[in-house]
């Protein structure tokens, strides 16, 4: 179990009332639908760090928005509630000039409605869809969130989502 404190960033991208979600092949939460995102790199600013990330996992070049909120992510064990990662995750806003997007080794990516979304909450991190209904989907901006996901063998469950 690793002790530190990931800094990670993701995004709503947005074209034409649709959403980007990506179902990762590698790391954690393989074969969920997700948020587009991934870790910052020491040095970078939030805005340089999430539009590489979104240059690399989808070949789009996107138009910064702002940053929607940020959120204290824990990843616990069911049963023993033991912390097993810890996440600040910065969850950011974009506009896709474009619904063409690149497939990279990272997973298949897909547009979702605000429907498509909805009727596929057990298919998508939970956390994820929860910064996507609760959040990204909401006008204000700049929320701060604690977020607690319950891992028991290979299911995720939502413990705690709460909204300061």
């Amino acid at each position: 179990m690793s002790q530190k404190i990931l800094s990670i960033v993701v995004a709503g991208i947005e074209y034409n009332n649709k959403w980007l979600f990506i179902k990762r092949e590698r790391g954690d939460y393989q074969k969920k639908w997700a948020l587009v995102g991934g870790k910052m790199h020491f040095d970078e600013t939030i805005k340089e760090s999430i539009l590489r990330e979104i240059k690399e996992e989808t070949g789009l070049e996107v138009e910064w928005v702002g940053i929607k909120s940020i959120l204290n992510e824990k990843l616990k064990e069911k049963n023993s509630g033991e912390t097993t990662q810890h996440f600040i995750i910065i969850l950011c806003l974009t506009k896709a000039n474009s619904d063409e997007v690149k497939e990279t080794e990272e997973g298949e990516l897909c547009w979702f409605t605000k429907q498509k979304i909805r009727n596929n909450e057990n298919e998508i991190i939970p956390s994820d869809y929860h910064m996507m209904t609760n959040l990204i989907m909401k006008e204000s901006l700049n929320q701060i969130v604690e977020v607690e996901l319950l891992e028991k063998e290979d299911e995720l469950s939502l413990g705690l989502f709460e909204e300061y």
